[in-house]
């Protein structure tokens, strides 16, 4: 009894400390949610009137009308004969709705006749009559609504006419549409907007709270942000007032992740720290949290076509059943509360590299179901090399190289050739299973660099950073990054145990799959391993002799004289998140895969990675012992730069950075890390590993949240490029210990250099 009344006490103790840190933080929460209330009330009430061009980015305010088209110099849709116009959610008071509106039929057709509805309310009918003179203005009186919805819905019955030749049912066209409040003094942002909008300050707060930022600076970063949203309402009302729930979401669901991670036990309360040990558990929450941003979206009621997978849901059960039953089973066997925390961590890890492992399984059976489209542009272009000994389109290649056209080097597509004429899927799986067992050998050559430490820590490592969707895709479309992560490993070993010529003929290998890895003669030069420089220039003299005496000269001309002249370039195709396909997206249409053609904004992004590169390679010239986690670091530097700082690089690119993720962890594992750092990196991993181009939006672009939106895995490589920069700058490496991979940090001191 007095045991039990003990851990009675110590929960209520440690409750009570919660309850009472959180009131502490009342006031500034207070003060931080009513402050966002009243800029995001003032941005409401400034936005108004509202117009919407019909024809201009509407998708998200029309469903059910025809394509837009020109008419009467101005861009307008016909209706159907069931449309419907979604208005950002109206004031609290009345509004009026101003339409533009022509009938342009044929003399003697009847008039077409506008029923409106918005959910139950009628809110009229009326003809619109034919004009020669232009369009003309009808307005109809919509009553305010509290209603949690990103938008009010009007649905618009319109009798139709079929005109000869075309097979359309036509309505009426439909030019603008233009909302005015009754009154100035009616303009009140809706209840549910402005209980998200003090989520948004008072969320903001709170996280940067939880995560170690005294209250000052917190406030002050709520208010920033809040601010700055509020001015881009103000700017940009259609695209920001319907959406500030879905923003107030972000800040909320990391508060919640926080806090699990406290409930766990991985964070240290007294110091605001986490072990490194712990930090693949925090990775697992944060992808985990990802999920319940989906939900969100789907809640909002805008249509983006957004949905959770089913083995996701699934996933989350299973996971919160085993939690449960381990906490039941520990209760039972009469395990005190201290024990329980203490233990909690381990089993969380477990349950989290299960959780990993059941969706890895998931991924692979995704993976081994899809049709693997960029295999067969290489399977059928070896194919048609053997036919007619032409291996390039060129006409495709000058037309659109970022589409689906071959523009490999001729060495990777040589490999293919004794396989073209066997059954092609045949050869699809067994290229898929090729790549599972580099995954696996990939993994077992990294825990052999750290095989003092733990294997069942290293396992369950292993296991969460792998649950990687790029990774998945990569597999799925016949792709060849898992290649690419296995010889970058590989050269990394053999650069540890100083056979640097092998490793230059392991990354000339490399630029032989994909040209990017060349950047890595960068990390030769500027570490004067001169012997990996020459492993890569026998290298690529010995792989493409091979190449030349197989598919000919001829060949290799075309590639290099041909091929390479036209495929530079970047694209503001959604699925490329490097930096220049990041600004791209601002001028260009990110759903079209074509060349981007503003040179000007290009060449801005090609200085910014030209910048960016070049501090790479100032932190590459920081001493580092050769068997160093150090060195490590600096040598992963380069991986990222393949797929955030060259023009165009494909989503599922970013497998190359799950091998950056596991020296990361490495090199920390002995740390204790600041849990606003340890933040920043789960979230990186939960951005960059979590679903794909179609996880969080359709083809839908929904104002300027979906151009910022789509490209949440730059972020997140942004992220931990951040993070590597502050790892590697020099004031903090000149303080620190050297710590060699396999050996605690007690014995790097005592080590002798490698």
């Amino acid at each position: 009894m007095k045991h039990t009344a003990h851990n009675a006490g110590y929960l209520l103790s440690g409750k009570a400390q919660m309850i009472m840190w959180f009131t502490s933080q009342l006031k500034i929460l207070s003060l931080s949610g009513l402050a966002a209330v009243l800029l995001v009330g003032l941005a409401f009430a400034q936005a108004w009137p509202l117009m919407i061009n019909i024809g201009q980015r509407d998708e998200r305010f029309v469903q059910g009308f025809h394509e837009a088209e020109q008419a009467n110099g101005a861009q307008i849709r016909w209706t159907t004969g069931e449309s419907e116009l979604h208005i950002p959610q109206l004031p609290t008071g009345a509004s009026i709705v101003h339409m533009r509106i022509m009938n342009s039929y044929p003399a003697g057709q009847a008039d077409p006749i506008f029923t409106l509805r918005s959910g139950e309310r009628h809110l009229g009918s009326f003809p619109i009559p034919r004009t020669i003179v232009g369009m003309r203005h009808f307005a109809l009186l919509v009553p305010g609504e509290q209603r949690a919805s990103w938008a009010t819905s009007v649905a618009i019955n319109s009798t139709t006419f079929t005109p000869p030749g075309d097979p359309r049912p036509l309505g009426a066209m439909l030019d603008w549409v233009r909302i005015t409040p009754t009154t100035q003094a009616s303009v009140v942002a809706p209840l549910f907007i402005l209980i998200a909008a003090f989520a948004l300050g008072a969320g903001t707060t709170l996280f940067a709270l939880l995560i170690g930022v005294r209250p000052f600076l917190a406030l002050s970063i709520a208010l920033l942000v809040v601010a700055a949203i509020a001015l881009l309402a103000f700017l940009l009302p259609l695209d920001i007032l319907p959406f500030i729930p879905r923003i107030a979401s972000i800040p909320i669901i990391g508060c919640l992740a926080i806090w699990f991670a406290q409930a766990l036990g991985i964070v240290q309360r007294s110091s605001n720290t986490i072990e490194g040990t712990q930090l693949p558990l925090l990775f697992a929450i944060a992808w985990w949290s990802l999920p319940v941003f989906q939900a969100v979206q789907i809640l909002d009621g805008a249509f983006l076509g957004v949905g959770i997978e089913t083995y996701i849901l699934a996933g989350i059960a299973l996971l919160a059943l085993a939690f449960c039953l381990a906490i039941g089973y520990s209760r039972l066997r009469g395990v005190s509360v201290e024990q329980r925390r203490a233990q909690m961590p381990h089993y969380a890890l477990g349950g989290a590299a299960l959780g990993a492992f059941i969706h890895l399984w998931y991924a692979l059976w995704y993976a081994f179901t899809r049709s693997g489209k960029d295999f067969w542009i290489l399977f059928k272009g070896a194919r048609d090399w053997v036919q007619t000994g032409a291996l390039y389109d060129l006409q495709a290649v000058v037309t659109n190289h970022v589409g689906a056209v071959l523009k490999v080097p001729p060495f990777y597509a040589m490999l293919f050739v004794p396989f073209v004429f066997q059954d092609g899927l045949q050869i699809l799986f067994f290229h898929r299973m090729l790549n599972v067992v580099l995954m696996l050998v990939t993994v077992v050559v990294w825990l052999r660099m750290f095989r003092s430490q733990p294997l069942w820590w290293g396992i369950a490592v292993a296991t969460i950073v792998l649950n990687s969707r790029p990774l998945a895709d990569t597999i799925a479309y016949g792709q060849i990054d898992l290649m690419l992560v296995f010889l970058l490993t590989c050269a990394l070993w053999a650069m540890r145990n100083d056979r640097d010529g092998l490793a230059g003929a392991l990354i000339a290998l490399g630029a032989l799959f994909k040209v990017y890895p060349i950047i890595l003669l960068a990390f030769f030069v500027l570490k004067g391993r001169w012997r990996g420089v020459v492993g890569f220039a026998l290298g690529m003299l010995v792989y493409n002799g091979v190449a030349i005496a197989i598919m000919g000269w001829e060949t290799h001309r075309i590639y290099l004289f041909e091929v390479i002249p036209r495929i530079g370039g970047t694209t503001s195709w959604v699925e490329n998140q490097t930096i220049s396909g990041f600004m791209a997206r601002f001028a260009d249409v990110p759903f079209e895969a074509h060349v981007f053609g503003n040179r000007t904004i290009s060449l801005v992004a090609t200085a910014i990675s030209g910048l960016l590169s070049l501090l790479a390679c100032w932190l590459t010239l920081r001493p580092s012992q050769g068997r160093s986690t150090l060195f490590a670091l600096q040598y992963t530097q380069y991986l990222l730069l393949m797929v955030l700082a060259v023009p165009a690089a494909w989503m599922h690119y970013e497998t190359l950075l799950v091998f950056v993720y596991l020296i990361v962890l490495m090199h920390l594992r002995e740390q204790q890390i600041s849990l606003g750092k340890a933040t920043l990196l789960a979230l990186s991993f939960a951005l960059i590993n979590y679903g794909n181009q179609w996880s969080f939006n359709g083809t839908t672009i929904m104002g300027v949240l979906t151009i910022v939106g789509i490209s949440y895995k730059f972020y997140g490589m942004l992220l931990l490029w951040f993070v590597l920069l502050g790892e590697l700058r020099g004031s903090w490496l000149e303080a620190k210990v050297p710590t060699r991979i396999g050996l605690t940090q007690s014995q790097a001191r005592t080590a002798q250099p490698g």
